[in-house]
């Protein structure tokens, strides 16, 4: 794929590729191709590297919100099994009430009704 130009002389121009100077040509090959064997491509490197930290930081991000997420969710279930429970106390609570004014009489076990045939 070399092509090398010759000399008046007939000899052959030596760097020369495709009537570019061999540097010139690896820059553009490598620009064209994706090379990282020029010279042309430490940009590319930097903006590779600072990338892959933006991806770290990222990823270390991600992970925080997880956890914030998580955390929140097992307050949440906490704070709702809490409310659960202490319904369920409230209602035994109500039902005891109601059966202790049911049965509520005097001392005798007599109810309200009873005690007041017995004054008369």
């Amino acid at each position: 794929m070399r092509s090398e130009e010759v000399s008046v002389s007939g000899e052959p121009i030596r760097g020369l590729v495709y009537g570019y100077l061999e540097k010139a040509y690896q820059k553009k090959k490598s620009w064209y191709c994706g090379s990282s064997s020029s010279s042309f491509d430490g940009g590319y490197r930097e903006t590779i590297s600072a990338m892959e930290s933006k991806i770290a930081y990222l990823n270390a991000e991600l992970a925080a919100v997880a956890e914030r997420e998580n955390k929140e969710r097992r307050r949440e279930r906490r704070r709702l099994r809490q409310q659960r429970s202490s319904d369920g106390c409230d209602q035994q609570g109500d039902e005891n009430d109601k059966s202790d004014k049911e049965s509520e009489g005097d001392e005798n076990g007599k109810s309200d009704k009873e005690s007041e045939g017995d004054e008369e």
